[in-house]
Parts: structure tokens; C-alpha cells; sequence
């Protein structure tokens, strides 16, 4: 794709500062005329006065720093979905999130993806009980402890519709999604140079999974609307930071249209 859309987002001065790796203190020094000096960055106000920043904006002062370009597509995409599975997405797991319009839109990616014949790849995270690592992440998240040991007994978001054709790929949770999976040889098997990434969360394994996917030369694509975080400002923050560095962040409608077009 030549022309390049942004998905502008306004956030504070705290999440704006760390956008720009500087301080909030010295985010309001800079400050002189409603421009941050410097960056060119506006600054809008709140009914209420409190500052905010556009992520466009700053997205922009990178891509005039070396930052922020794009992959585009290429012309063999997979679609990998991260843990859309009841465990996250059941209200009643503790690991769930508020994640129903993530679902509706990853849902209708996948549809356009079997309506177009591009490979599908679900992958599931579970808990070992004897494996060191994951016992010492339990004592930051102790709700991961709920998570399936019983791989037989992981179950597909039902709102998501899966063909006989659909991989699936089982991590030790908190493990990197190449580790020990199958995953990269599949990739190599399906000749994959596109990944269109969805599902959860945002600043855990959509993230490292952007970050790990570069290095085999595949074009990381993750669709805004078709991931999730438990806490909004975590993902924005993730996303910008994702799209600055690693990963192409488009809107879903873009890349339906370019799963779409395809066929055509």
C-alpha cells in the first residue's frame, strides 16, 4: 500500500512523555504556544484543561527522525489469533478481558481469511506445573495458575469460527510463541511473508510476537481493533510503540481489504 493512514489517538501527558522518552516535567517545560518546541507537537486541552497529545502527531516527529516507516504486504500472509480461547475470553476465568469488540473483529478477519484461503493459526497458552519458569510468574500473575494444564481441554472462543483446515499451536505460557511450537516451521511450510496478528494481549504476546517476527523476515501486520489489553492505556501506549518500531499497525478495514482483494 503507497498511502499510509494513521489511527490519531489523543492520550495524556504521562503516556505522551513516555512516547517520547522524556519526562512529563520536561514535556511541560517545552511547552510555548501550544507547541511542544522542538517536536512539533500540538498541545489540546480538555474541557476540563488538562493536556493532551495526538499520536499521530508524535508518530509523525518520528518518521522524521528514521522511525515509524512501513513494511506493507507481501503476497503470501498467515493469520496467526493469540489465545482467543475461553480462558481469556470467558468472564468467568481470571485471565479474562472486556474484550467482545476484539472478538467481533477478529472474528470477521478470520472469515475473510477462509473466504480467501489464507492460513489460519490459532495458538493457545497453558500452564505446566512443573516447569520453573512459569511457577516464578505466577507470584506477579497468580490467575495465570487457572490456565489449562489439559491441552484437550482448551475450547475456541464459540463466537469464532474455525475450518478443519486451521492450525493450532500450543506455548508454555509466558514462552515465546516459537519456542518449542512448530510454528516456524509451518511458517516456512505455508512460505509465509506476511503475519497478520490478532488476539491478546497488546503489551504481552501480540507485542513479543512483533517483536520475533521480524528477525525471520516476515512483515508483522496486526489489525488496531483486532487486539486487546486489560487496561486501554497499556494498549495505546503498546500499539503506538509497536507501529513506531516493529510492526505495521492498520486498521482492520485495511486489512480486510487487502485479504479481499486477493482474490480478485
Amino acid at each position: 500500500m503507497s498511502e499510509r493512514r494513521v489511527i490519531a489517538i489523543l492520550v495524556a501527558i504521562n503516556e505522551a512523555a513516555k512516547l517520547l522518552g522524556i519526562s512529563p516535567t520536561t514535556l511541560r517545560r517545552l511547552e510555548k504556544d501550544d507547541v511542544v518546541k522542538g517536536y512539533g507537537i500540538k498541545v489540546y486541552y480538555t474541557p476540563g484543561g488538562q493536556r493532551r497529545y495526538s499520536t499521530a502527531e508524535i508518530e509523525h516527529y518520528y518518521l522524521n527522525r528514521g522511525f515509524s516507516g512501513r513494511f506493507g504486504f507481501g503476497s503470501r500472509p498467515v493469520l496467526v489469533a493469540i489465545d482467543c480461547n475461553t480462558s481469556f475470553t470467558n468472564k468467568e476465568s481470571p485471565m479474562h478481558g472486556e474484550w467482545d469488540k476484539e472478538i467481533a473483529q477478529i472474528s470477521k478477519l478470520i472469515d475473510i481469511a477462509h473466504e480467501t484461503d489464507t492460513p489460519v493459526i490459532f495458538s493457545h497458552s497453558y500452564f505446566k506445573e512443573d516447569d520453573a519458569a512459569l511457577q516464578l510468574f505466577i507470584k506477579k500473575v497468580p490467575g495465570a495458575e487457572a490456565l489449562p494444564s489439559d491441552l484437550a481441554s482448551i475450547k475456541l472462543d464459540p463466537r469464532i469460527k474455525q475450518r478443519a483446515s486451521d492450525k493450532h499451536v500450543y506455548i508454555k505460557l509466558f514462552f515465546s510463541l516459537y519456542s518449542e511450537t512448530g510454528l516456524f516451521d509451518l511458517l516456512q511450510q505455508l512460505e509465509c511473508d506476511t503475519m497478520i496478528i490478532c488476539g491478546f494481549s497488546t503489551s504481552g504476546a501480540v507485542r513479543a510476537m512483533a517483536m520475533e517476527t521480524i528477525q525471520y523476515a516476515i512483515r508483522p501486520i496486526i489489525p488496531a481493533e483486532a487486539v486487546g489489553d486489560r487496561d486501554e492505556n497499556v494498549h495505546r501506549s503498546n500499539l503506538a510503540d509497536i507501529d513506531k518500531i516493529f510492526g505495521d499497525v492498520l486498521s482492520v478495514g485495511e486489512v480486510a481489504r487487502y485479504l479481499s482483494d486477493r482474490k480478485k
